[in-house]
């Protein structure tokens, strides 16, 4: 078989002193956040969208990483920007807001944004994660939910069906950092969400600490909201939270 090579690469967009980290999701590149992010840029703010560990190369390369090197990848692009910015907010789309949401926890972060956040999969054969980083086989891909025919998620065709069970322990990693969050929360997914159980946004929103938070359940997205058709109302609702809890 030809290897498939996904490309891509981190990307860092340089404009105000507001500043956060946004992170795509499981199979992924930050081309799937970016029309979300280019409006927040053009709005003056300042974002990092690092490539996870794995992504934007190979399947075979993905497999080779997991849950922990992704923890720590999230955890290591808050505390780059940190360095140069004033408490960064946090942002991720799926495994991205899921990994957000772990930030959010460990670190001072001035808010958090996640975006159809991967907290469970609408899956019975999840239950059977722990098993699967015992089996050498391969899964089609999960990604391009999308309603909209205009774009399409660059992401792998096949993963390693290992990688669900460190996706499994990322989800676990978010749902138990949720009640330890502080940080003003803004969370929104689709109503139709073929990828991840529709009940993430309630279970986020409702354990969640933050004594700031809302959610915002869209009617015409599927489950790759920001480059879906209301990635416009994504964008829009990111930027007046974030003016309102970002500091910079």
């Amino acid at each position: 078989m030809a290897p498939e090579i996904l490309g891509g690469a981190s990307v860092f967009l340089k404009h105000g002193k507001q500043a956060l980290v946004f992170m795509h999701g499981f199979t992924s590149t930050p081309l799937s956040v970016m029309p979300v992010a280019e409006e927040l840029a053009r709005a003056g703010f300042t974002l990092s969208l690092p490539l996870l560990p794995g992504s934007g190369t190979t399947p075979e390369d993905m497999a080779r990483y997991g849950a922990p090197d992704w923890i720590q990848a999230a955890l290591d692009a808050w505390d780059g920007l940190a360095r140069e910015y004033t408490r960064p907010a946090v942002a991720g789309l799926s495994m991205g807001g899921a990994l957000a949401l772990r930030v959010a926890a460990q670190r001072p972060v001035s808010a958090v944004v996640a975006l159809s956040p991967a907290l469970y999969l609408d899956d019975w054969r999840a239950w059977f994660a722990p098993l699967f980083r015992y089996l050498p086989l391969w899964r089609k891909s999960i990604g391009n939910d999308i309603k909209s025919k205009k774009l399409q998620e660059k992401s792998y065709s096949r993963f390693a069906l290992k990688s669900i069970y460190d996706l499994d322990l990322v989800m676990r990693a978010a749902r138990e950092a949720l009640p330890k969050i502080t940080a003003p929360l803004l969370t929104m997914q689709a109503v139709e969400d073929h990828t991840i159980s529709p009940r993430c946004l309630d279970v986020c929103y409702g354990r969640a600490g933050s004594a700031s938070k809302e959610k915002h359940r869209l009617t015409n997205s599927y489950h790759v909201i920001t480059m879906d058709h209301e990635y416009l109302f994504v964008a829009e609702k990111m930027k007046d939270f974030l003016n309102r809890h970002l500091t910079g």
